[in-house]
């Protein structure tokens, strides 16, 4: 796969702020890492987990400033100031506040009590948070020196706590209180999701695959989650303005997070699904074809394939990966090939798996054909939701519409012009 890290994808567009080819050498780095650490003896699932976050954001970092010294953020950072106590303490207030917050609301909420969270999560921020607490403090004197902005929003804020007036504008808090909420909650369900990966990695015995083909199946779309969780659950950690890895803004519209939500535990187990859109998610492909007949891993590898695809786009997005937020554009990976491959790959995926139109009758083949297409129609507007938000920035609308004539689904939103991305006010 041709990178184009940091060069524009053609004229007229911006570069990208993330590297596929870094991302997945770092992957590739720290999964090695892991495999030390596990042949150590170490089985310590948050121990494994901080070791992979650990080694992802430093791989990451040495790899950028090895291979791309000139637009590395760090190599770009210089002193601007002199040290100020006072607006390291603000940060730190206002770094407190939001976790404060956070707990009290997994404190509240009865959604917070399953047993992932209370097995794997909450062990996980009994660690992380004290780590977080004492790092921040050497961190935000660093900040207060080296960052362009003398008082960013954070800084701002914690002001405003320990000042009891208004020093940020209501857009500001907004924005800070949606990044925090989408940290808050997709890490309470990406870090449990990756601890049982990584339990599945320290258990894994990989001879007993061989001769195997359903084994070998199951391990192989395990391997592509393993892929995606390791940048989609240490990514909502790292946001970091010193790093570039920050968050611009989140998402500001109440469909947007209706959409993105409608796709996670709980709302798509408890009530999106059951009551509006099932499917039949089973592996009905499986009942098509003899495993072990040609016909039968052709099929498993194009389910592979679609799913290692869809992986390999959160790949590209790094240590900056996140939902419903923009923490820099990403045109490298999959994203040369289409704007929204995670959700393309993945919706193709479903319909090889669960294969509807293949049900016992035709009404039971038609229901379920148009109900995944509910689905895809949500997937559809969480990329359009997107697309919207994004398209505050300009980088961003360049990109699109050089993707017009570059997708490898060009020729869809030929046929159906409603596909086309159409600049602000040209819509």
């Amino acid at each position: 796969m041709e990178d184009n890290a940091y060069h524009p994808l053609e004229k007229g567009v911006a570069a990208s702020e993330t590297s596929f080819t870094v991302n997945l050498s770092a992957l590739v780095l720290s999964v090695c890492v892991l495999g030390v650490c596990l042949s150590m003896g170490m089985r310590d699932l948050t121990r494994l987990f901080a070791v992979l976050a650990v080694s992802l954001v430093a791989f990451t970092v040495c790899l950028e400033r090895l291979l791309y010294p000139e637009t590395c953020a760090l190599c770009r950072l210089r002193v601007r100031r002199p040290l100020s106590l006072r607006r390291v303490l603000c940060r730190e207030v206002a770094l407190v506040a939001a976790f404060a917050v956070i707990g009290f609301v997994y404190w509240l909420l009865p959604l917070f009590a399953f047993k992932d969270f209370t097995q794997h999560y909450f062990p996980f921020l009994r660690t992380a948070v004290p780590w977080i607490l004492a790092l921040s403090v050497p961190y935000f004197c660093l900040a207060d020196r080296l960052d362009p902005e003398e008082e960013d929003v954070h800084c701002r804020i914690g002001r405003a706590i320990l000042e009891r007036r208004r020093t940020v504008t209501r857009f500001e808090l907004a924005n800070y209180a949606r990044s925090w909420a989408v940290k808050a909650f997709w890490l309470s369900l990406m870090q449990p999701a990756m601890a049982e990966k990584l339990q599945w990695l320290a258990a894994g015995d990989w001879r007993k695959l061989a001769g195997q083909p359903l084994e070998m199946y199951v391990a192989a779309t395990t391997a592509c989650f393993f892929i995606d969780l390791c940048y989609a659950s240490v990514g909502y950690i790292t946001n970091l303005k010193l790093l570039n890895t920050h968050t611009r803004t989140a998402e500001p519209t109440l469909l947007g997070w209706v959409v993105t939500l409608a796709c996670y535990w709980p709302f798509w187990a408890v009530l999106f699904y059951p009551y509006f859109l099932k499917y039949d998610s089973a592996h009905r492909w499986l009942k098509c074809c003899q495993a072990g007949d040609v016909a039968w891993y052709v099929w498993a590898g194009a389910i592979i394939l679609l799913e290692l695809l869809y992986a390999l786009a959160t790949v590209s997005g790094g240590i900056r990966f996140s939902n419903l937020t923009y923490r820099g554009l990403w045109n490298t990976g999959p994203y040369r090939w289409t704007k929204h491959p995670a959700y393309v790959f993945k919706n193709l995926s479903w319909w090889l798996i669960s294969v509807p139109f293949l049900a016992g009758t035709w009404e039971s083949a038609l229901k379920g054909s148009l109900l995944l297409l509910g689905l895809n129609a949500v997937y559809y507007l969480r990329a359009r939701t997107e697309e919207r938000h994004l398209s505050r920035y300009p980088e961003y609308v360049a990109y699109a519409l050089a993707m017009n004539e570059r997708s490898i689904f060009r020729w869809a939103a030929r046929a159906l012009p409603f596909l086309k991305y159409r600049a602000p006010g040209n819509a």
